[in-house]
Order: C-alpha cells, then sequence, then structure tokens
C-alpha cells in the first residue's frame, strides 16, 4: 500500500525531515517544561487554584 503512495512521490525525504522536525521541537518543549525548571519556578502555579485573590509571600 505504501510502496504504490511513495512511487509517486517526488521528494520522499519529506515525511521523515517533516517527523524529525516535529520530534526534535516536541522533545525540546518537554525539556524546556521539565528540565530546566525548579520547583520553585512551579509553586506559585500549583497556589492558584487554592488563592483566594490575596497575594501569596
Amino acid at each position: 500500500m505504501f510502496k504504490q503512495f511513495f512511487a509517486g512521490m517526488e521528494f520522499t525525504a519529506l515525511p521523515i525531515f517533516a517527523l524529525l522536525l516535529f520530534m526534535s521541537f516536541f522533545v525540546a518543549m518537554v525539556l524546556r517544561t521539565f528540565a530546566f525548571k525548579t520547583k520553585r519556578d512551579f509553586q506559585h502555579h500549583s497556589e492558584l487554584p487554592l488563592s483566594d485573590g490575596k497575594e501569596i509571600p
């Protein structure tokens, strides 16, 4: 099935390039979100649902 689909394509490397581009951006966002942040960075956001509108020191 895929052999017939790719037989008519001029740029067969394009799907592989798109997959690698997507995977690199996905890994970069995961690293940026979890690896380079500390618990202190997430503390304010974790307390927002419990906040009554007053400033938390």
